[in-house]
């Protein structure tokens, strides 16, 4: 659609015999460029839209990573304090470990944040987890990736938002340049009738009738 706009276009505004042609039936150089414009900005739209996708799937692809990391390292944590407080269960309603680990991002970072911050703010068991290799350095390096997760989950989110908001602007400058171009084409048909090789060069394939 782009290089049928640009062709069509181009090669009106370069054939000054084309543009004196069309330029008798409404479409003088100013008109013509007003078509150019609906062009570039269609293009850019559609450079836009092709750059928000790529930038929301590496978002996806982190997104990825970050998640089985973070659900990694919060049911390694989890394990062993269940095993930990096994017959504690205020213990264990304390780092929120009543209940299976949530598979939604929402309320698995609720439950992860809760894991590794009661974990390092209540010292009996932070104590307690120190005696299984979970130490204060420890927790607060693997709480990180509970972080790492969040922060990707918003940037997810974001370039979401914005992959939408370009494939809309593609479509609104990509329907503009449409109209513009359907409306200019069936006028040149008029223009340059009985010139066959000109309606070429703007890419229109010459009609020809079938013989009767």
């Amino acid at each position: 659609r782009l290089n049928a706009a640009q062709v069509a276009i181009s090669n009106t505004l370069a054939d000054a015999e084309i543009q004196s042609l069309v330029a008798a039936y409404g479409y003088p150089a100013a008109r013509m460029n007003e078509g150019k414009s609906l062009y570039e900005t269609a293009l850019r739209a559609v450079n836009a839209q092709t750059a928000a996708t790529g930038a929301q799937r590496q978002a996806t692809a982190q997104m990825e990573g970050a998640t089985k990391s973070a659900q990694a390292t919060d049911q390694a944590l989890a394990k062993v304090a269940r095993a930990v407080f096994v017959d504690q269960p205020a213990r264990l309603t304390a780092l929120h470990l009543s209940g299976s680990m949530p598979r939604a991002i929402g309320p698995f970072l609720a439950t992860g944040y809760a894991l590794f911050d009661n974990a390092l703010a209540v010292a009996e068991i932070k104590a307690a987890l120190g005696n299984y290799g979970y130490d204060q350095a420890r927790l607060q390096a693997e709480r990180t990736k509970i972080a790492a997760l969040d922060v990707a989950n918003q940037a997810q989110e974001a370039a979401k938002g914005a992959a939408q908001q370009a494939t809309q602007e593609q479509e609104a400058t990509m329907t503009a340049l449409d109209t513009w171009l359907v409306q200019y084409i069936k006028i040149a048909r008029v223009a340059l009738a009985g010139k066959k090789q000109l309606l070429e060069k703007l890419g229109v394939p010459a009609r020809t009738r079938k013989p009767s």
